[in-house]
C-alpha cells in the first residue's frame, strides 16, 4: 500500500487505527507535534482517518434489551455495516450466519476486566434507515473507490444486531434484515478537519426497500442549541448495537458544518445518528471525536536508539536495529516528548541517543510514545489497556450537521 517510509510516517501520525469504524480527525500525535512546534498542515500532512473515541463519566451505552421500548424501535432501524466475509449465507435456513468475528479483548488489547472486552466485533460502521431504501452514514464509512477498504460493494447493511437478552447476541439474520449497497446517492468527505469547512457524510441506497422497518425521521424544522440534550445507537467498536442514555449528553458547541456533544462512542459508530433527546429525530450524524481510547502502562524497561540523521521531516521505525530514525528538524519535538516521558536518553553521537522508557511508564494508545514502544518493541511490553474515561463536563465527539443534499434526497417524493 505505501512504501516504508510511508507506512513508518503514517506509523508515527495513527498509532492505532482500528480495522473498524474509522472517524475522521486532527490526529493527536499531530497535535501533540503541532503543539510543540509551529508545524504547518504541510509539514505534516493530516492521516485520512482515525478511530478515537470516548467514554465520557460513567458509561452510557445500553444494550437493546435494557431499554425501553420507544428506544428499542429506534434502534431496530439502525444498521451494522458488516463486510462480507464476515458472513455467509445458508441457502438450507436461508439465514445470514457469521463466519468471522473477534473479542473486544483480543482485538484490542485491552484488560479482560474492562467494558464488553468479552463482547465480539462484527462490523466497521453505524448508519440509519431514513425510508425509501435510504441509508444515512458517514462520508468515510463508504467509497466509490474499488481500491479503498470502504468501498461500498465490500460491505452487507444488517438490522437486528443486538443482545436480545444478557449474554445472547445475534448469531444469524433472516434475508430481510440484511441488505446490499446499490449505490452511493450522494457522498461527502472534505475539509480541513476545523469544523467550519468540514463535511463527511453519505446516503445510500440499499438493493431493496427493507421490510418492516420504519424510517427514522430527520428534525428539519428546529435549530441546534446549545444545551440541547443528544443521543445515539450504533455499532461501537462493531460489537452488537449500543442505544446512549438520552439524559447524559448534550450540545456543547455549534460549527457551520459540525457540533460537538459529549456522547459515549467509539470507533464503528461513525455514521450512525445523533438524536435530539426529546424529539427522538435525527439531528446529525456522528463522524468523530477528540478523546483516547485505552491507557497503557510498560511491563518492562524499553530501550531504543533515537537517530536524527534523516534529511526529512518524517520518522522511520527500524524494529530490526531497534532503532527510530527522525529528521534533525524534529529532534527538539522528540526529545521533548521523551523528557516528558521520564525517559532516560544519553548521547551516542552527534545524531544518535541511547534513550529507555523506564517500567510503569504510562501513554495513551494515541500517543507518540505509545507508537514507539509498538512499532519497535511491539505491544506485548504494555500492560493489557484501561478504558479511558473523560470527564463528564468535557466534550469531542463531533456530529455532521445535517446537509442540505440528505434532507433534499429524502424528502423529495
Amino acid at each position: 500500500m505505501h512504501n516504508n517510509r510511508s507506512r513508518t510516517f503514517f506509523a508515527l501520525l495513527l498509532p492505532i487505527l482500528l480495522p473498524i469504524g474509522p472517524a475522521f480527525a486532527e490526529n493527536a500525535a499531530y497535535a501533540q507535534l503541532k503543539g510543540r512546534r509551529d508545524i504547518s498542515r504541510q509539514d505534516v500532512p493530516l492521516p485520512s482517518f482515525s478511530s478515537a473515541k470516548s467514554i465520557y463519566g460513567e458509561n452510557s451505552m445500553h444494550e437493546y434489551y435494557q431499554v425501553p421500548e420507544s428506544l428499542k424501535k429506534l434502534a431496530d432501524s439502525t444498521v451494522a455495516f458488516v463486510n462480507k466475509r464476515n458472513l455467509y449465507f445458508d441457502p438450507l435456513e436461508k439465514k445470514y450466519r457469521i463466519k468471522n468475528f473477534s473479542k473486544v479483548s483480543e482485538s484490542h488489547y485491552a484488560d479482560e476486566n474492562e467494558d464488553f472486552s468479552s463482547q465480539n466485533k462484527l462490523s466497521d460502521c453505524s448508519g440509519a434507515y431514513v425510508g425509501s431504501g435510504l441509508v444515512m452514514t458517514a462520508g468515510h464509512c463508504v467509497s466509490e473507490n474499488k481500491e479503498d477498504r470502504s468501498y461500498f460493494e465490500n460491505y452487507l447493511m444488517v438490522f437486528g444486531w443486538k443482545y436480545d437478552k444478557e449474554g445472547a447476541a445475534a448469531q444469524d439474520f433472516p434475508m430481510d434484515a440484511v441488505y446490499s449497497i446499490k449505490k452511493i446517492e450522494t457522498r461527502a468527505l472534505e475539509g480541513s478537519g476545523n469544523n467550519k469547512d468540514h463535511r463527511d457524510f453519505a446516503l445510500v441506497r440499499m438493493d431493496r426497500e427493507p421490510a418492516g422497518r420504519l424510517p427514522l425521521s430527520l428534525e428539519t424544522g428546529q435549530p441546534l442549541k446549545v444545551g440541547q440534550k443528544v443521543f445515539t445507537i450504533g455499532y461501537p467498536l462493531g460489537m452488537a448495537v449500543k442505544i446512549d442514555d438520552p439524559d447524559q449528553a448534550q450540545v456543547y458547541m455549534i460549527n457551520p458544518t459540525v457540533f460537538q456533544t459529549n456522547m459515549d462512542v467509539f470507533g464503528g459508530n461513525s455514521g450512525g445518528p445523533a438524536f435530539d433527546s426529546a424529539t427522538g429525530r435525527i439531528i446529525g450524524i456522528v463522524i468523530t471525536a477528540i478523546g483516547t481510547e485505552y491507557s497503557y502502562e510498560l511491563n518492562q524497561d524499553f530501550g531504543f536508539i533515537a537517530d536524527f540523521s534523516l534529511d526529512k521531516d518524517y520518522i522511520e521505525y527500524k524494529p530490526e536495529l531497534g532503532t527510530v530514525l527522525a529528521g534533525a528538524a524534529v529532534r527538539d519535538i522528540v526529545m521533548g516528548m521523551l523528557h516528558d516521558a521520564h525517559a532516560s536518553i544519553s548521547i551516542m553521537d552527534g545524531t544518535k541517543y541511547l534513550v529507555t522508557l523506564p517500567k510503569g511508564s504510562r501513554f495513551e494508545n494515541r500517543s507518540l510514545m505509545f507508537s514507539v514502544v509498538t512499532q519497535v518493541g511491539g505491544i506485548g511490553l504494555f500492560k493489557r489497556g484501561r478504558l479511558m474515561r473523560d470527564s463528564q463536563d468535557s466534550f469531542g465527539t463531533g456530529v455532521m450537521r445535517l446537509p442540505e443534499e440528505i434532507i433534499k434526497l429524502v424528502q423529495q417524493p
